[in-house]
């Protein structure tokens, strides 16, 4: 589903909204049309946090400290 980022010129919020087609979007704030698109921000790739008392054996936390 296209999700786009706006800027409202109007009351000065940034808001993202589902736009489907041609569809005209309007601000859920104020209900101006005079809206600037946001460029899309990459998402990070998600971090894998380490187990609670992993002891690091495995390659993907490191070496073992435990030999």
């Amino acid at each position: 589903m296209p999700l786009f980022g706006y800027h409202c010129t109007g009351c000065d919020i940034e808001f993202e909204t589902l736009v489907m087609g041609a569809e005209q979007p309007a601000c859920p704030h104020c209900g101006s049309v005079t809206l600037e698109k946001l460029l899309s921000r990459v998402a990070p790739e998600p971090r894998v946090a380490e187990p609670a008392g992993a002891c690091g054996g495995c390659p993907q936390y490191g070496a073992c400290a435990a030999g």
